[in-house]
């Protein structure tokens, strides 16, 4: 099964590959501004919910789209990175795939312990 996970939502827009955000469309539709950048209160922990008997939500060896709704390397974000890539850690059973314009960001925001990367971790640059 595939999901999303958006921690944060809103970006800025950085390329010419965002001229036509769908994520803009729809919060304008929705009479929200896509510019608007802030950290999901009920989504951020979303990986980590559990049902009444404890059971994960999110089940092992699911993959996980992060970010469908921003950016996971945008600047506006840098407060909020670390307990994501935490939560991504505890859930090494999941494949969090993240999704970036901003390749540049990568190495800088990457988490201390990364090493030469973490197996379910995957990126996607466009």
């Amino acid at each position: 099964m595939h999901d999303i996970w958006n921690p944060w939502h809103g970006c800025v827009k950085c390329s010419e590959g965002c001229q036509n955000c769908y994520m803009y469309f729809l919060d304008r539709v929705h009479g929200r501004n896509g510019a608007e950048i802030y950290r999901t209160r009920a989504g951020f922990n979303y990986p980590l919910q559990t049902y009444k008997n404890g059971k994960y939500k999110i089940q092992s060896g699911e993959l996980i789209r992060v970010c469908m709704t921003s950016d996971f390397f945008l600047e506006e974000a840098d407060e909020w990175r670390n307990k994501a890539w935490d939560i991504m850690k505890e859930r090494s059973d999941v494949k969090f795939f993240l999704l970036t314009k901003r390749p540049q960001r990568v190495k800088q925001c990457l988490p201390p312990d990364w090493g030469n990367g973490w197996e379910n971790v995957f990126f996607n640059v466009t």
